[in-house]
């Protein structure tokens, strides 16, 4: 029983890391005037000045999960995780779905 509970401690532990989000960053091309909060790729992002934060369940930045944020709050920058950015090709993509 001292092993069945030892192993399933472990398996929560190696599991975890897999579970963890990834922080993203969109850098707006207009910064916003004060403080907002929006929902994209199910995710609660922070604006402040001309960047945008979420942590998102993905390693990844796409075209995909660009044009969700860039409908919610306008043209961006930039668009990156921690580990990669949209190329300008990719980015400008994302842009043509941004609000007005």
């Amino acid at each position: 029983m001292l092993r069945t509970s030892i192993a399933s401690c472990f398996a929560i532990l190696i599991a975890m890391p897999a579970l963890a989000g990834t922080n993203f960053t969109a850098k707006l091309a207009e910064p916003v005037s004060e403080s907002t909060e929006f929902i994209a790729n199910k995710a609660i992002w922070s604006c402040e000045g001309e960047t945008c934060a979420a942590e998102l369940r993905r390693k990844t930045p796409t075209v995909r999960s660009c044009k969700k944020v860039a409908q919610e709050i306008g043209k961006l920058a930039a668009f990156s995780s921690e580990r990669d950015e949209l190329g300008a090709e990719d980015l400008a993509a994302c842009n043509t779905a941004a609000k007005d």
